[in-house]
């Protein structure tokens, strides 16, 4: 009788132990499922940060050689409108020293 009731005890514990056993397996085989789609995301995610950091470094070179091309147009810009002065300057003193010639001969 104490053999029947261990055996029927033993019974029930290997019942109970394999049908979670099944039950952890199906919870292992679905974490391990999410750690992979996880690990893929996280390459994905990756992949898109080198991209991105790629395009960044070249808008800036870029931005870097707009900006110099910027500052040597501002400089030629500059320098034109001092040579542009000077020479309305100059035109002015020669308009004077024209009217100053017609002056003069007209007063001979």
């Amino acid at each position: 009788m104490e053999n029947f009731l261990l055996l029927g005890i033993v019974g029930v514990l290997a019942l109970y132990f394999f049908s979670t056993m099944n039950i952890y397996k199906a919870m292992y085989r679905r974490i391990i499922e999410e750690k992979d789609s996880a690990t893929s995301s996280i390459s994905t995610l990756e992949g898109l940060i080198a991209k991105y950091e790629a395009q960044i470094k070249t808008s800036i070179n870029a931005i870097g050689d707009s900006h110099e091309t910027l500052q040597v147009a501002r400089d030629d810009l500059q320098q034109i409108k001092i040579s542009n002065n000077e020479l309305e300057h100059r035109n002015k003193l020669l308009q004077e020293r024209v009217d100053e010639l017609y002056a003069s001969v007209g007063a001979i």
